[in-house]
């Protein structure tokens, strides 16, 4: 004798359920069982294997129960196209069919469905199957749930990593799980920053102030990409770069002093755009530096040496609105830019340093950007 059959307990509400058959009877019969177990079920119906494919792409049900033998296009072969499908290849799919032998079932497994439920259909049997099917597809609409979190808690470290460190020392990061200390020979260290930051700084409100931060280095990070240099750290409103570090290239003052050029135009930009009277000074000294991260704490990407001091002092001892250059600096642009040389400055630690201020390029003698080779 049968048991009763329990409709009781629906794995989930509102469910879309895909029934495929040929005879409509079949379907009729089908859906009248399930919609006692799941009442506020919405059911689709397709008679042939095309249907079904066209069907469980337009409306994404939550099960297909899939007859085997349908004219033109068989169930088997809808299968195997939902498979093929990524859109589709998710759906649980119970293969019923009036072939009862092993090699049938184990051919409708492989193929991708989750079950077997063979004709004629007992209606207890069919309840028992489709229940377990529909808690499989909670469970796997739980997995992808999870799956999208992790992804995007690891879309959200990729991009804290970028906001680090250069995407060349990311890379290298990511292949070997460590980043080793480099000398770089022959590049150019830029060192910008907001004058009278700290006052202008106590007359706004903190969201305004750190969008307009926010809004500065972003574009000094755009401009710095476009000239092919690498954008080191910003320290509070302090900005530092270096040209010719990965793209090593005889030009890397060249695009340094393009680089900041932009830097303090875009300033002037920014200023008369939005009401505002920020005046920046820029540093620029060339030479050789060490990189890397100095605390095994702190994934924090620096560059160190004298070439890194002097661009400090070079920032420093700038006046507003000003591009202050090196005399190592001075050789590499003078056959390109008008450079005014300024008296010489005593600096501690290191005597009187020779300092320049970039004036303007020669024209016909300053190659443009895309032609700058790298």
């Amino acid at each position: 004798m049968l048991s009763p059959i329990n409709y009781a307990e629906p794995t989930t509400e509102g469910v879309k359920i895909l029934i495929a058959d040929d005879f409509e009877y079949l379907i009729d019969f089908i859906e009248a069982h399930l919609s006692r177990m799941l009442p506020e079920a919405s059911f689709i119906r397709a008679r042939n294997g095309y249907e079904v494919c066209t069907m469980a792409i337009r409306h994404a049900p939550d099960l297909i129960l899939l007859d085997w033998e349908m004219p033109d296009f068989s169930g088997i072969g809808a299968l195997q196209t939902l498979q093929g499908n990524p859109s589709t290849k998710e759906i649980p799919v119970i293969m019923v069919s009036g072939f009862s032998t092993p090699s049938h079932v184990n051919e409708a497994l492989s193929a991708g469905a989750v079950d077997y439920l063979k004709k004629p259909i007992e209606p207890t049997e069919l309840i028992a199957r489709v229940r377990t099917a529909l808690k499989l597809c909670e469970k796997i609409k739980q997995l992808q749930k999870q799956k999208e979190q992790i992804e995007l808690v690891k879309l959200k470290r990729e991009n804290l990593l970028k906001g680090l460190l250069p995407p060349e020392v990311l890379l290298s990061y990511e292949e070997t799980g460590e980043i080793m200390p480099r000398r770089f020979r022959n590049v150019s260290v830029v060192m910008a920053d907001l004058v009278d930051f700290t006052v202008k700084s106590q007359k706004m409100s903190p969201r305004r102030l750190l969008d307009e931060l926010q809004t500065i280095f972003t574009a000094f990070d755009e401009i710095t990409e476009k000239y092919k240099c690498t954008r080191i750290k910003t320290i509070g409103d302090a900005y530092m770069a270096v040209s010719g570090m990965w793209n090593q290239t005889e030009n890397h003052a060249l695009n340094a002093a393009k680089l900041a050029d932009r830097m303090r135009q875009y300033i002037i930009e920014h200023n008369h755009k939005n009401k505002i009277d920020w005046k920046i000074r820029i540093g620029i000294n060339s030479g050789d530096i060490i990189a890397g991260i100095p605390s095994r704490a702190n994934l924090t990407y620096d560059i160190f040496g004298d070439t890194v001091n002097t661009a400090a002092r070079m920032q420093t001892y700038s006046d507003p609105m000003q591009i202050n250059i090196s005399e190592s600096t001075y050789q590499l642009l003078k056959d390109y830019y008008i450079i005014i040389k300024r008296i010489s400055r005593k600096v501690k630690g290191k005597g009187a340093l020779n300092m320049y201020y970039l004036h303007r390029p020669h024209l016909s003698r300053i190659p443009r950007s895309n032609e700058i080779p790298v």
